[in-house]
Parts: structure tokens; C-alpha cells; sequence
């Protein structure tokens, strides 16, 4: 049969879902569950129905079946809270609900072809005695089918050639051991003299375990923590004592260790399991390999092992254990690199990681992981262009990395190359049910998707909830943090940095968030002390340069701008220097310095091509009135961005609503914002001011005052935005339009008192004392 449904074609001959003649890859489980929804459509079915139906007599539990529609609801690009193909009914099932044409597939006749002997297996035991569960066979996705020669290449070198021998392997299931029990990985010991296993070893191993949805990994932020508890270094290497400690301080219950060791010309690879409590051996694996080359391999085979003997079930082992050198590299070069790449990120942050990531692509350029973490990189430091490129560039590899990593590569490039917001949401909302313990998913919706929406509660309770699956997670307690500041409640986001203080943890970027609770305080001794704390972190002079301009002291703001500006210059950080352009730029255009503003947005846009600057420059030249010139950048933005969220239905609209104002169109101004409406309450607000400018043109002085008073009551998010001050003079003007003078009087006070230390000439302080006098 030939299932369609909208433009997919879901093939039960082939066993294959299609979309635009293009074949999809779908884990088969999730492929045989979407067959049996599709085949019952518009019927519940229940979820014993549909485990029984796709698993028949092997159990497994209620959670691989939600994995599998995780996976489906992925590829579908369906939403689990507004449905378009699977429903979900609570604790009962699921039903498909999109309409379902049904068509007769027919083949035609051929000659009959002989089969084609199965590959090798490569045995999980193979010694007297070692026992082995049978498992029902399933059609492998087209995307393993591909990697099959590389595979059986390994494990023919393995088995052909003797140079995988096992050496100890023990036949029984591990004695009171369980998926539910906390692994602490140690490092591997090399005692092999070749210094390219050095951290290889170990990340190999764990990226391999940290395939398995179900197993519960410490992490290397509960590690490091745990160390430094013990009085020494976080970057101290865990001996197999050091693991056995830190898994008894963290509630843990076993310790892995791993090492590698000449035997002759050959090497050996062990892995240990070990009770913390006790030091009991729970289990040990051994292989011998012939050749360096061959340890990744080895590694592959001695976690599947160690998966099935913990009691993993076989289909999630099946479903989740892309073989190592497809899932990150061949090379240990790179895998060394990249180790130390992550390990560097979470203990010295993104500058210091860059050249690690680098060196790791360089050694191997089909690397997907590594290029994905380069991009984060670059994104951390404000590199738009090379962000995309690396996120790009992994994109195009996610075929050779795990199904884990291929989450992560998803999510990124949604978020940093084509903007796509729901889609993002959708693969970060799968990637949870896959991998609940797993932060990242978390990470990026409490950082990049919820606030987007302005739905910054829902982005804290994401932080939070990252925080309390790994309390040392560190940038789940900025997430946390800065959602606080938006939601204007300081003292909890000071709260939130003294807990992350109190477990050792910091990030750079702690010290603007505090400079910017000082803020939202007024407690200029406390923005004082975070800015002697960092004296050239450019974020933080930027900071700095803001809070002058809104006090209209823009001598001194210019300066320290300047100042900003030349740290840009001297570390070449191209999209750096251009926002802090723009940005300077709508302050300039705002107070009515349209020669500046308009000389800051084109030597932007020299600089880059990225989403905010275009945007920025394209509203600051519209409100100085250059609209040619700001539409031809709209129309660029968005041929550039077709699918970028924020771009079609944020910044689009307000440059050209912008425009219509400039052109003294206010209603087509309002016509256009509508599009802008459910992200009004994210950064920045320009389109809410906007509304409120073309209100005041139309002589509708509540609606304008409602949305000022939007700006106004929402200083968390405007800070030392020039904004601020311009919506309480506008909120004046909209007052006397309903005749409200008290309201507008306090509102014309609250300027001025903010512009009691203004330079001399600055021409919109005169402005305001004129309005304040003519009332």
C-alpha cells in the first residue's frame, strides 16, 4: 500500500516515507509506529495496542514507544501542542489525524535475483558460555544501509585478521546492576607511551554511552565540582580511585574505568565497572587490537557490550549505536582536539575552546560534531557569519554522527542559519523526550526560542529545569538569570548568580548580568564594582556607553563607545563591531542625530551582513528618513532570511513600518505591526514604539498610551535603552491627548529627573522642558 497524506508518501512495500521525492530517514521502529497510526486512521490506538503491534513479544517500555513518536512528530515537522498528524490522547495512545489516500502499489515482474550473503556479525560474546538474547530483525533506515561497507570494513579487520581477541568476558548479567544506577566515567589510563589516546579515549567511550536514552551519565560539570571539593585542580585527570570518590560524594553508584596498554606490538583496551560503594567488580571487558586505528572500533564493540549486559533493551541499543567512527571521526587527532575542546569550553569558555574546535576540523574536515561546536563558538563571541558557516557545514555532515548529536545539529542550524523558530521548538521538544536528562534542549530553549517569544517564564522554568537535572551546569544559571532581569525581578537573579558562585561556577558573562541588576536597581556602587571587575570586557563598556546615552551624557558615552569599539578592532571581530555600530546608530537616530546615525548604519553594514545588523541599520536610516535605502534592505533581509522567524514577522515589519511613518502613513504603520504582535514583548521593543507613534499620529491617545505604557512597564527588558526615556515623553504627549495632565506631568518629571546630568546641547532635553512648561 501507498499511504498520502498531504505531500508525504508513505510506502509499506518499501518501507520508506518520501516527501517531494525525497526520501526521509526514520528510525524503523518509529517508521513501523507511524505505518500502524497511518494505517488506523482517525482510531485511537491504544499504547499497548501499538507497542505490541511493533514490538510483538519483546518488552520494552511505555518510553521507547514515546520516543518513537518524538521521532516521527521530528521528521513531520509536527507540533505535539497544536497537532497537524499525531495526537496525543493522554494516558491512552495516539490517533493520526491528517486526511489518508490510500493507493494499490504494484511491481513489476523480474527475474528473480539470488540473495546476497548477510555481513559478518560481530559477536557481542564469543566464548563458551557467553550468552546471547535473540531479537527480532527489523529493516535498517537507508541512512545505516549507506554505512554498512565502512562498518563491515571494521569488523572484518576485527575478525579476519585476529586482531580483535577478547580476552575476558564474562557470561552473566551484571549482579544487581541497572539502567536506573549513576555512572561516573573516569579516564582512561594510557600507559601505551603514545600520547595520541591522551582524553581520546574517554570521549570516545562516552559519546558511544551517551547514545543510550537510558542510561544516567554524571556529568563532566558534577566531575569537575566534585574534584575541586576534594581540594584539587577541576582539571585534575579522575585516577579510578578519584572516579570511585566522586561517585560516592554524588550519590552515584558505579565507576567506569577505562585504559589502554601495549601487549607486544599490539594494544589492549579494558573497560571496569565497579560498585562505589564497595569497590565490588561488577564487570570487565577487554579487546586486543593490532593497530591504534583500530581503538575506536573497539570502543564501539565494548559499549554495545556493556549496554546489553547492563539490561538495556535490545531496541534502543539497536535504534541508538551508530558505530564511533561514524558517529564523531577515524581520526584520534581529532577526537583528542575535540575532547579538549569541550573540556576547555566548560572550564575556560568559548574564546579559550575556539582553537581546539578549529584544530579538530582542520585534522578532520568530515568531523559533524566538532564543526557544530565550532559554530556555538563563534556564535558565543558574536561571529554571525562564521557561526552559519560551521553550523552550515555541520548540517550537511549530520549523516555522520549519532542520532543525539544530530538533535543538536538540528537545533543549531534552525537557530543560527535559516531562523526557524518552531522548527527549533519542535526538534528541541523531541530531543527532551529522547533524552530527558539531557540539558542542551533546555539550554536552547530557555536561551534562544522562549525569549523570542517574549514567553520569558517559560524560558526560566527551562533554565531551571536544566539546572536541577545537572546543578553544575553553568550556563543553565545564566539562562536563569537573565530571564529574571527580563521579568524584572533582580533580587532573584542575584539569587541565582550567589548559587552558582556558591558551587564554583562563572562565566564571563556574570559580570554583565550583574552591571545589569545594579541597573534595574539604580545602585550605581553596584554597577561600579562589576565594571572594575572586568575593565575591558567590551560587553561590558558597551553597557557602560548605554547607561550615558540614556542620561543623555553622550560626550562621555561617545568616548567609552570609542573605547569599545577599538577592543573589536584589535581582536578582528568583524559582527562585534558592527552591532555595537548599529546599536549607537538608533540611540543617534532616536535623539535626532541623523548625520551620526546615518554614518554609523552604512559603515555597519560594510562590516556585516548579518540578520540584527541589516535589521538595526535598516530602522535607524528609516526613522532619519533615508526609506529608499531602508526598504532595499528590507526586501534583502528578507530574500536572505526566507525562513527566519524573527525576520519575517518582527524585524520585516517594523523597518517597514518604520517607513510608513517616515512617509506620514500611520495606519499602513498599524497594518504592518500586526504581523509583529506575538513577539512585541521580545528584544528589542521598536515595533510596541512604534504602534505607540503611529497611535499619536492618528490622534488615538489611549491606544498610544496603553502601548507605552508597555515600554515603561517593562524595564527588565528596555534597561539603558534610550527607549525608556522616549516612550515616557511619548506617553506625555498621548496623556494631553486625553487630557490627562497629571499623567503626563509625571511622566515629563521622570525624564527630566533621568537627564538631570545632560551635555549642554543636547537638543531633546530642550524639547521636553518646552512641553513641560507649555502645560
Amino acid at each position: 500500500m501507498l499511504y498520502l497524506f498531504d505531500d508525504y508518501e508513505l510506502n509499506e512495500q518499501e518501507f520508506s516515507l518520501e516527501r517531494g521525492g525525497k526520501r526521509l530517514p526514520l528510525e524503523p521502529r518509529a517508521l513501523s509506529v507511524l505505518l500502524v497510526l497511518v494505517e488506523n486512521q482517525g482510531r485511537l490506538m491504544e499504547k499497548r495496542a501499538l507497542l505490541e503491534a511493533v514490538w510483538k513479544e519483546t518488552y520494552v517500555e511505555e518510553t521507547t514507544l514515546t520516543r518513537a513518536i518524538a521521532l516521527i512528530r521530528k521528521t513531520l515537522e509536527d507540533n505535539s501542542r497544536a497537532p497537524r498528524y499525531v495526537e496525543t490522547v493522554p494516558t491512552r495512545g495516539y490517533r493520526f489525524i491528517a486526511p489518508v489516500k490510500i493507493r494499490q502499489t504494484t511491481v513489476a515482474p523480474t527475474e528473480p535475483l539470488q540473495q546476497a550473503p548477510a555481513p559478518p556479525e560481530v559477536p557481542l560474546a564469543d566464548v563458551p558460555g557467553a550468552t546471547s538474547s535473540a531479537t527480532e530483525i527489523t529493516p535498517r533506515p537507508k541512512r545505516f544501509l549507506t554505512r554498512i561497507p565502512a562498518y563491515v570494513a571494521i569488523a572484518a579487520c576485527i575478525c579476519v585478521a585476529t586482531v580483535v581477541g577478547l580476552i575476558e568476558h564474562r557470561n552473566h548479567r551484571l549482579p544487581h546492576f541497572s539502567t536506573t544506577d549513576t555512572l561516573v566515567l573516569a579516564d582512561f589510563n594510557n600507559s601505551s607511551g603514545d600520547p595520541v589516546f591522551d582524553e581520546a579515549l574517554r570521549q570516545g567511550m562516552l559519546v558511544q554511552l551517551e547514545q543510550s536514552p537510558v542510561l544516567r551519565l554524571a556529568s563532566d560539570g558534577q566531575i569537575r565540582k566534585t574534584i575541586k571539593l576534594m581540594n584539587m585542580p577541576s582539571g585534575a585527570r579522575v585516577t579510578p580511585e578519584i572516579g570511585r570518590e566522586v561517585c560516592q560524594r554524588i550519590g552515584g553508584n558505579v565507576v567506569l574505568d577505562g585504559s589502554i596498554s601495549r601487549l607486544g606490538n599490539e594494544y589492549v583496551i579494558a573497560l571496569r565497572g565497579r560498585r562505589c560503594s564497595t569497590g565490588e567488580e561488577l564487570d570487565a571487558e577487554q579487546i586486543q587490537i593490532a593497530r591504534k586505528e583500530d581503538a575506536l572500533g573497539a570502543l564501539t564493540q565494548i559499549a554495545t557490550r556493556f549496554r546489553t549486559r547492563i539490561g538495556e533493551a535490545s531496541a534502543t541499543i539497536k535504534d541508538f549505536d551508530t558505530p564511533l567512527a561514524e558517529a564523531t571521526t577515524p581520526s584520534l587527532e581529532a577526537l583528542q582536539a575535540f575532547s579538549k575542546g569541550v573540556n576547555t569550553f566548560n572550564t575556560k569558555g568559548s574564546r579559550a575552546a575556539l582553537p581546539l574546535f578549529q584544530q579538530a576540523t582542520i585534522t578532520d574536515p568530515q568531523f559533524a560534531a566538532a564543526h557544530v561546536w565550532l559554530g556555538r563558538m563563534y556564535a558565543d563571541l558574536g561571529e554571525e557569519t562564521l557561526a552559519i558557516q560551521s553550523t552550515q557545514r555541520a548540517y550537511d555532515l549530520r549523516e555522520r554522527a549519532s542520532e543525539r548529536e544530530r538533535f543538536s545539529i538540528d537545533v543549531s542550524y534552525d537557530l543560527l542559519v535559516t531562523g526557524n523558530l518552531e522548527k527549533a521548538r519542535s526538534a528541541c521538544d523531541a530531543w527532551i523526550q529522547m533524552y530527558p536528562r539531557d540539558v542542551y534542549p533546555r539550554n536552547f530553549l530557555s536561551a534562544l526560542v522562549y525569549p523570542a517569544y517574549g514567553q520569558h517564564e517559560k524560558a526560566l522554568a527551562e533554565a531551571k529545569a536544566a539546572i536541577e537535572i545537572d546543578p553544575d551546569f553553568v550556563v543553565g544559571y545564566r539562562n536563569a538569570a537573565t530571564n529574571l532581569i527580563a521579568l524584572n525581578r533582580p533580587t532573584e537573579a542575584e539569587q541565582v548568580l550567589a548559587q552558582a558562585s556558591q558551587r564554583n561556577l562563572y562565566l564571563a558573562s556574570f559580570v554583565t548580568d550583574r552591571y545589569r541588576i545594579a541597573f534595574l536597581r539604580g545602585d550605581t556602587d553596584g554597577m561600579k564594582r562589576a565594571a572594575d571587575a572586568a575593565p575591558t570586557n567590551p560587553w561590558l563598556l558597551f553597557y557602560q556607553s548605554a547607561t550615558l546615552a540614556q542620561s543623555a551624557r553622550l560626550a562621555q558615552a561617545r568616548a567609552l563607545h570609542e573605547q569599545t569599539l577599538q577592543l573589536a578592532r584589535h581582536g578582528n571581530r568583524r559582527d562585534m563591531e558592527a552591532d555595537l555600530l548599529v546599536n549607537a546608530s538608533l540611540t543617534n537616530a532616536l535623539y535626532g542625530f541623523s548625520d551620526d546615525a546615518v554614518r554609523q548604519a552604512r559603515s555597519a553594514l560594510q562590516l556585516s551582513s548579518g540578520r540584527y545588523v541589516m535589521y538595526a541599520a535598516a530602522t535607524a536610516l528609516a526613522i532619519t528618513g533615508h526609506t529608499t535605502e531602508a526598504a532595499h534592505i528590507a526586501d534583502a533581509l528578507a530574500h536572505k532570511f526566507p525562513e527566519d522567524t524573527i525576520v519575517r514577522y518582527s524585524y520585516v515589519p517594523t523597518v517597514r513600518a518604520a517607513i510608513a511613518l517616515a512617509n506620514k502613513h500611520p495606519q499602513q504603520a498599524l497594518d504592518l505591526l500586526q504581523e509583529a504582535a506575538q513577539f512585541e514583548l521580545s528584544l528589542p521593543l521598536y515595533p510596541v514604539f512604534l504602534r505607540g507613534e503611529a497611535y499619536l499620529s492618528l490622534g488615538q491617545g489611549a491606544r498610544a498610551a496603553a502601548e507605552f505604557h508597555k515600554i515603561v512597564a517593562s524595564p527588565g527588558l528596555v534597561l539603558n535603552d534610550p527607549l525608556l526615556c522616549l516612550a515616557q515623553i511619548n506617553l506625555a504627549k498621548a496623556d494631553l491627548q486625553i487630557g490627562d495632565k497629571a499623567g503626563a506631568k509625571t511622566a515629563l518629571e521622570t525624564v527630566l529627573r533621568k537627564w538631570n546630568g545632560a551635555d549642554a546641547n543636547f537638543s531633546p532635553l530642550r524639547s521636553v522642558q518646552t512641553l513641560r512648561t507649555g502645560m
